[in-house]
């Protein structure tokens, strides 16, 4: 009896390591959330500003109005500033980085990437209708949506190169934790690659990414080179919400060196004393943040044309 009370204590235990290291146990960890939601936020905001600047000069023009008129110098002020352009880049390194931590996260990568997939080809055609109605370059070919769905696919890809690389040859469990870093190292050497051979991170007007690969001339040859890396004559650049794989996919990858190394052991739990009611709100849009990232898109420009219908009223 005392023999089966401890094979059972020990089976227990078993249970609880593979929880922590495989992350079955469908806990969520707010620090995740939080970052994502406040992420979610700016770029809400980023898009708002967009919007007084880009948007409601052409609603005033057609209704009438001068809704947010004088705040349009101050948006375009924003947008080409440096402090708008290094926070961009921040913010996007923090949310693709986010990206890479939840593949480690989750039980199946290839249905992850599925529906990411299905929005952004949503994207493509809803984008499109809205450009032959308003011009104004709205179109979106390969977008940020595109590039997720790409990045947690190739991410399925290497983890599943390494779940055969472990039953063919037999490795233990010290040497398949090692392995499971293969998509993070990945990232790291194409971010390399990127930075030495095809791009800069550029400190004139603020931190920004820019392409160095120079445009053949081919239209479809730049189009398909174009998914994968930024020039500086890309066709890509008219359009909007444009996001090649690199580096933007290597960094999702490499945020799965910080999904391995931390919540796949025991000090995933150190922030887990700061959690309350106070971030709430922030891990409410992180929980969400796919549909306040669809949502606000179109909400946003919404709601700047009722207050312009509105004032028409008053």
């Amino acid at each position: 009896m005392h023999n089966e009370t401890n094979l059972l204590r020990q089976a227990g235990t078993l249970r609880e390591k593979v929880k922590v290291y495989s992350h079955r146990g469908g806990e969520r960890f707010w620090e995740l959330d939080f970052l994502r939601g406040l992420c979610v936020l700016l770029m809400i905001f980023d898009h708002f500003m967009f919007c007084i600047w880009g948007v409601m000069p052409m609603v005033n023009e057609i209704l009438g109005t001068s809704v947010l008129e004088s705040a349009a110098a101050f948006a375009e002020r924003y947008w080409d500033s440096a402090f708008r352009h290094t926070a961009r880049f921040l913010v996007l390194c923090v949310f693709f980085g986010l990206c890479g931590v939840s593949c480690t996260l989750s039980k199946n990568n290839f249905k992850r990437a599925l529906p990411i997939a299905g929005l952004a080809v949503f994207i493509n055609i809803a984008s499109a209708v809205i450009e032959e109605y308003f011009g104004g370059g709205m179109t979106v070919v390969f977008g940020v949506l595109h590039m997720l769905s790409a990045s947690v696919l190739i991410f399925a890809l290497l983890d599943l190169l390494v779940t055969a690389l472990v039953r063919a040859f037999g490795i233990g469990e010290t040497g398949e934790s090692v392995l499971r870093f293969l998509p993070g190292a990945v990232g790291v050497v194409f971010a390399a690659l990127y930075f030495s051979l095809w791009g800069e991170l550029s400190a004139v007007n603020g931190w920004q990414v820019v392409g160095t690969v120079s445009a053949s001339g081919d239209r479809l040859k730049d189009m398909i080179l174009g998914i994968f890396v930024e020039m500086p004559q890309s066709p890509y650049l008219m359009h909007a919400d444009y996001f090649p794989l690199l580096p933007w996919g290597a960094f999702v990858l490499i945020g799965s060196l910080f999904g391995r190394g931390i919540y796949h052991t025991y000090a995933k739990n150190a922030l887990k004393r700061l959690n309350g009611p106070w971030n709430a709100g922030f891990c409410f849009l992180g929980r969400h943040a796919a549909l306040f990232y669809l949502g606000h898109m179109a909400a946003v420009p919404a709601v700047l044309v009722f207050f312009a219908l509105v004032s028409m009223i008053f």
